[in-house]
């Protein structure tokens, strides 16, 4: 049997840092997952659990946490 799809509804947030850059805050529901955030000349997606990953856009760093969470949620 092939399971039936869910409507998940997924925000992305942004967030003013105090050195003027912009932090994402992604959501699933209520839920934060994890954020994207610059750090120097660099854009750095950091999951709840700790693990960070350089990404090169906001869009990647979003995929890559969409697809830890789909991975790993139980």
């Amino acid at each position: 049997m092939s399971k039936r799809e869910k409507s998940v509804q997924v925000t992305v947030d942004e967030q003013k840092l105090p050195d003027g850059g912009t932090m994402s805050v992604l959501k699933i529901g209520d839920e934060t997952i994890g954020t994207v955030t610059p750090v120097e000349d660099r854009l750095e997606a950091q999951l709840n659990d700790g693990d960070v990953y350089r990404v090169k856009s906001v869009d990647e760093g979003v995929e890559l946490l969409l697809k830890d969470y789909h991975l790993h949620r139980g």
